[in-house]
């Protein structure tokens, strides 16, 4: 139960394969509603179907652009990353992984790049939202180690930086020493639709953030608190590693799906009502 063949199999045993998709919510081919606690593991944060990101794909293939931008990070996508990623000095995206161990080690960096999820505040230089509503901090966490030990990360040389957009055959990479810009390779060609659309979704979020407060994930405390900390939007489990792929099961019971892997983070269902946790309340 650690990926996604698990995650889909289990599903699709008990519902049904996934026939449409709104919001926060699955719909099977049973007819089944399952509240989606998974996300792609972050990336559907804005909603399934959520912001324009599917109209610029779109629309870029329409207008028989679908090209590659070429060698080096297209100037949109940097300007978008910087618009909501703006405490880094330098961006670069690769379409194959395997290369990315490679350009670590280029970098004189060793181990994986942790994951940066640019909708939480994790202490980071982000510029000001230009915005009429007041940003409230999304940062919160029930666990003070698990809240220090994700802090940290934010001072890493090299982060992976996960981007609101689901379909994304690319790793993006922000690095923190402009010197490293040098030893690292290049960054690979971008085909124009998916620049497009991962530009859209990153300005989509920088709109949504303000209207993502720390009161809104609260709201499902009451129901979440028995079985997760809770940072931000994220929920990471109180129980044992052991324990994790029968807790997996008995929510999906529920219609809950989760993160398929105890590792990563579930994330609190925007748009749902804590009503969804009301079974699983009922049997624990």
């Amino acid at each position: 139960m650690n990926g996604h063949f698990g995650l889909l199999e289990e599903l699709t045993k008990r519902y049904g394969a996934i026939k449409r998709a709104r919001g926060c919510f699955l719909y099977t081919q049973s007819g089944t509603r399952i509240t989606d606690l998974w996300q792609d593991g972050g990336r559907a944060i804005l909603g399934w179907g959520a912001g324009k990101s599917r109209l610029y794909f779109k629309n870029s293939i329409d207008r028989g652009f679908f090209g590659i931008y070429g060698t080096k990070l297209p100037q949109p996508l940097e300007k978008a990353l910087r618009s909501i990623c703006g405490g880094f000095a330098f961006f670069a995206f690769y379409t194959d992984g395997s290369k990315v161990a490679e350009v670590l080690r280029s970098a004189g960096l060793s181990g994986k790049a942790p994951l940066y999820l640019p909708w939480l505040d994790y202490g980071l230089d982000l510029p000001p939202l230009s915005h009429t509503k007041a940003r409230k901090p999304a940062l919160y966490c029930t666990d003070e180690s698990l809240k220090e030990e994700l802090a940290s990360k934010a001072k890493a040389a090299c982060v992976e930086i996960v981007l609101p957009f689901s379909w994304q055959p690319a790793t993006v990479l922000a690095f923190r020493d402009a010197a490293l810009q040098q030893k690292v390779p290049e960054s690979d060609g971008m085909p124009a639709p998916l620049c497009e659309a991962l530009c859209r979704a990153l300005y989509d979020l920088r709109l949504a953030l303000p209207a993502r407060s720390a009161e809104d994930w609260a709201l499902f405390d009451k129901e979440i608190m028995q079985y997760w900390h809770r940072i931000g939007p994220y929920l990471k489990y109180k129980g044992s590693k052991e324990s994790y792929s029968a807790f997996f099961m008995k929510c999906l019971e529920q219609k809950l799906l989760i993160s398929p892997s105890y590792d990563a983070f579930s994330v609190v269902p925007f748009g749902a009502n804590p009503g969804v946790f009301s079974q699983l309340k009922n049997n624990s």
